[in-house]
C-alpha cells in the first residue's frame, strides 16, 4: 500500500498550493484512535500477547507488565486502559516466593503535545488511576508507587515523528517535476509543519501548514499529447505499476467488513488506467478532461475505503497514510488549482509530469 500512499502524497501537494497569493494553508488530519493504538503497541508492547514489561527488580522475583491497551479520546485526552499485572517477591532457595500479587486497570490520561518543530507528537500524562478488575480502587501503596515511578513514565514516552517521511516525499515527487522547478518542490516540502494537535471523541486532529508565500504560479500552456513512442514508454510503466498494485491490494491484511473493498480498489486502478490513457493522448478542456473527472469522481469512493484501511497498517506507514489522504481530500475544498511546481490536476498536467518521469527514467 505505499506506493499508492506516495501516489497520493504526489497529488496532495500538487492540489494544496492553490494560488500564488496564499500565505498560509492549513489542513486537517484526523488520526483515528486505531491507528494511535497500532502506533502505541508498535513502540512500546512488543512482548508477547502485545505486553510491555514496564519494571522489574533485579531478579525477576518482582515485575510490573502492562498488556492489551485501550485508546479513546474524553475531554480533549487520550485515555490509554492498560491491563496491569504486578507481582512483588523475593528469591528464597533460588527460587522466586510471591509477597504480593494484584491484576487490574491502569487509566492513564495523556495530553496530545507538538514540539517546537511541529514535528514531534508527544503524550505527556496529566492524570493516573489503578482499579482491580471488580471496579475497587488500588490500596497498596509501593504499587501504587511503582505504577506512578514506573508504567506511568513509559507511557508518557510515547512519541510519533510526524515528519519522518519528509526525505520520502522529496524522492517521490522529483522524477515528475522539471528541473527549473525542483528548487520550489524542495522549499514546498522544508515549509510542510504540523501546528497543532486536538485529542476528540472521535480521533486526534493534527493540522498540517504550509507555507505558501514563496511559491510562484506557473504558467498553463499547453503541452502536447505524447507521441507513439511516449505512449508505449507509459503503457509498459502503467502495467507495471498496475500489476503491483493489484498484488498489494490482494495481499492486503483487512477486516472482513472491508474485505469487498479490494474489488473496489481494483476497479479504481482500471478507471485510473483509462482516465490517464486518455488524457495523455488527447486534448481536453474543462469539464471535459478525463483525468479531473477521474480524480473529482473517485475520490469519494476511494477516499473512505483507504482512510478505514489505515487503520490496519502498521504503525509508522499508516500515519504517514492517513496525512496524505486527508491532504488529498482538500481538492473537494477548491474550485481551482494553483500549479507552483508547473503541475495541475489535469490532462495537462499529467503530460507534463509523465514526460518529466520518463526522462528522469531514461537519465536525461
Amino acid at each position: 500500500m505505499t506506493m499508492i500512499a506516495r501516489t497520493l502524497f504526489a497529488a496532495s501537494l500538487l492540489a494544496i498550493a492553490t494560488s500564488a497569493t496564499a500565505k498560509a494553508i492549513d489542513i486537517p488530519v484526523p488520526m483515528d484512535y486505531r491507528l494511535i493504538r497500532t502506533v502505541v503497541v508498535s513502540q512500546l508492547f512488543t512482548g508477547e500477547g502485545q505486553s510491555a514489561r514496564v519494571w522489574h527488580d533485579s531478579k525477576q522475583c518482582s515485575f510490573v507488565d502492562l498488556s492489551n491497551p485501550g485508546i479513546a479520546g474524553v475531554d480533549g485526552q487520550v485515555k490509554i486502559d492498560n491491563t496491569v499485572h504486578a507481582r512483588l517477591g523475593t528469591k528464597l532457595g533460588g527460587q522466586c516466593m510471591t509477597l504480593v500479587e494484584w491484576r487490574g486497570i491502569l487509566e492513564t490520561w495523556q495530553k496530545p503535545t507538538l514540539d517546537a518543530t511541529g514535528n514531534i507528537l508527544s503524550f505527556p500524562v496529566t492524570q493516573t488511576r489503578a482499579f482491580d478488575n471488580q471496579g475497587q480502587p488500588l490500596n497498596i501503596g509501593q504499587l501504587q508507587d511503582l505504577l506512578q515511578q514506573a508504567a506511568a513514565p513509559k507511557l508518557a514516552a510515547l512519541k510519533i515523528d510526524l515528519g519522518q517521511s519528509r526525505d520520502d516525499i522529496v524522492k517521490t515527487l522529483l522524477p515528475y517535476v522539471g528541473a527549473d522547478d525542483s528548487e520550489k518542490l524542495y522549499d514546498m516540502v522544508n515549509s510542510l509543519h504540523f501546528s497543532q494537535a486536538k485529542a476528540t471523541a472521535q480521533a486526534i486532529v493534527i493540522t498540517l501548514a504550509m507555507d505558501g508565500r514563496h511559491l510562484k504560479q506557473s504558467g498553463d500552456t499547453p503541452v502536447d499529447v505524447l507521441n507513439a513512442s511516449e505512449m508505449q514508454q507509459w503503457q509498459q510503466l502503467w502495467q507495471g505499476w498496475r500489476a503491483s498494485l493489484d498484488q498489494a491490494i490482494d495481499r492486503a491484511s483487512l477486516p472482513a467488513d472491508l474485505a469487498n473493498d479490494k474489488d473496489l480498489l481494483h476497479e479504481v486502478l482500471s478507471d485510473a488506467g483509462s482516465a490517464f490513457e486518455r488524457g495523455l493522448s488527447g486534448r481536453y478542456d474543462g469539464d471535459a478532461d478525463p483525468v479531473r473527472l477521474f480524480l473529482n469522481q473517485s475520490w469519494d469512493k476511494l477516499g473512505p475505503l483507504l482512510r478505514s484501511a489505515s487503520g490496519h497498517l502498521p504503525g509508522a506507514e499508516g500515519l504517514r497514510y492517513l496525512t496524505l489522504i486527508a491532504a488529498t481530500d482538500l481538492i473537494h475544498e477548491v474550485e481551482s488549482f494553483g500549479s507552483p511546481l508547473g503541475l495541475d490536476m489535469s490532462s495537462n498536467g499529467l503530460r507534463k509530469a509523465v514526460r518529466s518521469y520518463l526522462k528522469h527514467q531514461s537519465g536525461g
